[in-house]
């Protein structure tokens, strides 16, 4: 097996072992918020800059970020139709909700799509995964006030501003992946200092956000849900990337395009679910334990399946 196989393994578990281990030395969370602004502001609008400089827009292409739609919702519906009542606490439902339909795409299955297809694979996953904050901030947010609300009996707590949250230099990744197609369209020849130093600063942007989420994480709670949170195991391991995949060949024939959306579908829950269920008061122990079973399974399981079909 390819050592390229193994770099997901050190980009993604030793830094979060690494977060684990600054915490318990005391290291201030006002460095740990400063490394997170520099990675989304400054590492991650660059990544996508150079990904994309070296994309041209297809009718296919147009299907990546489309996709991010039956990838986030078809759980809403199953969450809905049939896992409502597998909790009765409303905060234990709104973070079951969430953690089944927010899914790791950015940052692990970006990295494991440049293994497996360099950086046009990088952009591809970036091309779903940008859209999936417009998900977040106009619906994600506003569905964990209301079970927030539910759950406490209160409709005290405070309004989102959407506008707010979308106008900040956290959506500067965005603005990255927009300049990129502009310089691809208008054929402007990309440096090759440039592509060198996108391979490096991918693996360094997976620890600086990788470290932060290992810093947050308490594992004791980890075990007491994991049993309970079965159903979203099959729900993204085997239906959505199924159901991605048999819709992606009806617009798509591109194999590493087909297989971006694959992972994308299939990607762990997403540290943003825990964020969500931090700040509105759900149930964060489930939100945390989501996150971190899943994510060894997609990183034991998952990758390793689309990486040996990738090389068939």
């Amino acid at each position: 097996m390819n050592s390229r196989f193994f770099i997901v393994f050190a980009d993604i578990l030793l830094p979060l072992l690494l977060g684990m281990v600054l915490r318990r030395w005391g290291l201030s969370r006002e460095i740990l918020r400063m490394v997170i602004k520099a990675n989304v502001v400054c590492v991650a609008t660059f990544l996508s800059l150079v990904s994309f400089w070296t994309v041209h827009v297809t009718r296919e292409l147009l299907w990546l970020p489309i996709s991010i739609l039956p990838i986030c919702f078809i759980p809403v519906l199953l969450f809905y139709g049939f896992q409502k009542n597998r909790f009765t606490n409303p905060l234990d439902q709104g973070s079951y909700m969430i953690s089944m339909m927010l899914g790791n795409i950015g940052t692990l299955a970006g990295l494991c799509a440049y293994v497996l297809f360099g950086e046009k694979g990088f952009a591809y996953v970036q091309l779903i995964a940008v859209p999936q904050i417009l998900v977040i901030v106009l619906y994600c947010f506003p569905m964990a006030q209301r079970f927030y609300e539910i759950g406490t009996g209160s409709g005290e707590k405070g309004k989102t501003n959407f506008l707010r949250l979308l106008l900040t230099p956290n959506q500067l990744p965005a603005l990255g992946v927009a300049a990129g197609l502009l310089l691809s369209g208008l054929h402007v020849e990309r440096p090759e200092a440039v592509g060198t130093l996108f391979t490096v600063l991918i693996h360094v942007s997976a620890w600086m956000g990788m470290m932060p989420v290992g810093y947050d994480l308490r594992l004791g709670s980890v075990g007491t849900y994991a049993l309970k949170l079965w159903p979203i195991f099959p729900v993204k391991f085997i239906l959505l990337p199924a159901i991605l995949y048999g819709l992606t060949i009806l617009f798509v024939k591109d194999p590493a395009m087909i297989t971006c959306v694959v992972l994308s579908a299939g990607a762990p829950t997403a540290i943003f679910a825990v964020a969500a269920s931090q700040l509105y008061g759900l149930n964060v122990d489930m939100a945390e334990s989501s996150f971190v079973t899943t994510t060894l399974a997609f990183l034991f399981v998952l990758y390793p399946l689309v990486y040996w079909w990738v090389g068939m």
